[in-house]
């Protein structure tokens, strides 16, 4: 199938309103997740793009150290890659699926993986970025309060 019969179809199956298409590149929501289609003319495919958000805190990279390991051999991505985007620092998961290997139900099926694989990583980054706070309150009701004279021990 061609790319807007592709982006027709899917946004008509699943009743997807606010749709925006500039410079071969779609965009939609779909379960809160900024998902982009980018035509590749070119090369004749599709790149499926989802959102996970931005990064938590984290001064020692943990969340994005397991980005990376999962990245390895697709291992803990199904096919996918996890990236950052280098202009606004949001983390994201892709997949580039060639357009002559699609019809609608395939297609369907591709940004259905995306999505519920950004939604999997948008959990994990929520559970760190959660985990962090709960340490930044907890080490702040740790803090001890300077001492006083009157609270030294006479030996």
């Amino acid at each position: 199938m061609e790319y807007n019969e592709l982006i027709q179809g899917f946004t008509d199956r699943y009743g997807i309103q606010d749709v925006s298409t500039a410079d071969g590149v779609t965009t939609f929501e779909i379960d809160e997740i900024p998902v982009s289609l980018i035509h590749d003319e070119t090369a004749s495919s599709v790149t499926v793009y989802g959102e996970i958000g931005f990064p938590p805190p984290d001064t020692d990279g943990s969340f994005g150290g397991l980005m990376l390991k999962a990245n390895h051999l697709f291992t803990g991505t199904g096919g996918s890659v996890l990236c950052q985007n280098p202009e606004t620092g949001a983390f994201a998961v892709f997949r580039n699926i060639p357009l002559a290997e699609l019809d609608l139900n395939g297609f369907c099926i591709e940004v259905g993986k995306l999505v519920d694989q950004a939604e999997y990583w948008r959990k994990i980054k929520d559970g760190f970025l959660q985990a962090e706070e709960e340490a930044e309150v907890s080490d702040m009701s740790a803090e001890i309060e300077p001492l006083s004279p009157n609270s030294f021990i006479q030996v």
